[in-house]
């Protein structure tokens, strides 16, 4: 119950709070990330793949945190046993860049994808959980002037991603 007011709160300030957009450093924000799952990295002895650099890009720290927190939570929780858990970043030609997250998990039906980040959507509630996660993600993001999405081929596990605009075009 703690969880689900935690994140009802979240959802508030995300909604109501205007934040800077400002360079963020991906990097140090997904150690961040990171360091918080530490314990169920550990647990489910999730392997975690990082590039060896990360492009800057314009957000607000604090909630990148969370959005990093909640892939990443989802590709250990709902990947293969053990997870392999691999995170990367392309640049997009319009001047975006595409951060995602990849899990080596079931896969997710198409039928059901279209629900990924709605409130209460189906991913969570499969696992017991209680499905406000990615539809914070994609408040977030949306507020941050991005989009969110997901690809995924039942038996191949998952992509999910957003993108941001990259903080050296707009330097």
């Amino acid at each position: 119950m703690h969880r689900i007011v935690e994140e009802l709160l979240l959802m508030a300030s995300v909604r109501y709070t205007e934040v800077p957009r400002e360079p963020v450093e991906m990097g140090a924000v997904v150690m961040e990330a990171l360091e918080r799952l530490s314990p169920l990295v550990t647990e489910t002895g999730a392997r975690v793949l990082l590039p060896e650099s990360w492009p800057r890009a314009l957000g607000y720290g604090p909630w990148l945190e969370e959005v990093w927190v909640n892939y990443l939570s989802n590709a250990i929780q709902y990947g293969g046993r053990p997870p392999l858990v691999e995170l990367g970043a392309d640049p997009l030609p319009d001047g975006r860049i595409r951060f995602w997250v990849r899990d080596n998990g079931p896969g997710i039906p198409l039928e059901k994808q279209a629900y990924l980040f709605t409130p209460f959507g189906i991913r969570s509630r499969l696992a017991g959980g209680h499905g406000l996660g990615l539809s914070i993600v994609r408040m977030i993001i949306e507020k941050l002037g991005g989009e969110v999405g997901a690809e995924s081929t039942p038996g191949q596990g998952s992509t999910f991603w957003f993108t941001l605009r990259s903080a050296e075009e707009s330097a």
